[in-house]
């Protein structure tokens, strides 16, 4: 009998392909990339990709929190973590799950950080368009709040938010 294909092998090539789709300008984001900053950032080695197994963490594997500080100790500018996991969140519960990661951030010292979470069962889109739904697995990406203060600095500027609903800028915490 063969062995099924573990679907986290390779993870981090399904996470480039994912970046690939993110990078690319789109109209719905008034000509910017769904993702502008994730393409420079990989390009310069500043981000960190890896994969975390709640279900590893009982044979000595590393927690959340663990590849956090790892993340927090380095040089990487963001971090985006696999979530591995047998079931399926829903796009329910993805808001839910990004808040539980940032109150035990902020529990444990973290509080400079930021978690944002991508569930490929996310039912938000522009125009038709979900770039969450291209996700290859549930990602939580980490990055100081700094960062992403300037980052959403930068986008005021553009056109990046034009075609956003309310419903979607409420989802983003910018309505």
């Amino acid at each position: 009998m063969a062995k099924s294909k573990c679907p986290y092998t390779n993870f981090k090539s399904k996470v480039l392909d994912y970046i690939g789709i993110l990078r690319v300008p789109r109209e719905e984001y008034g000509g910017l990339p769904a993702c502008p900053f994730v393409g420079a950032e990989l390009d310069k080695g500043k981000l960190m990709i890896d994969k975390f197994d709640p279900n590893e963490i009982e044979i000595g594997e590393h927690t959340l929190l663990d590849k956090i500080k790892t993340y927090d100790e380095s040089d990487y500018d963001s971090a985006l973590f696999v979530q591995v996991s047998e079931e399926e969140l829903s796009n329910v519960d993805t808001v839910k799950y990004q808040d539980f990661i940032n109150r035990t951030m902020k529990e444990h010292g973290y509080g400079h950080l930021k978690c944002i979470c991508f569930n490929p069962n996310d039912k938000v889109e522009i125009d038709g368009f979900n770039a969450r739904s291209h996700a290859p697995y549930f990602l939580i990406n980490i990055a100081t709040r700094e960062v992403l203060d300037k980052a959403h600095n930068t986008l005021a500027k553009t056109k990046y938010y034009d075609n956003m609903n309310q419903r979607y800028l409420k989802y983003l915490h910018k309505d």
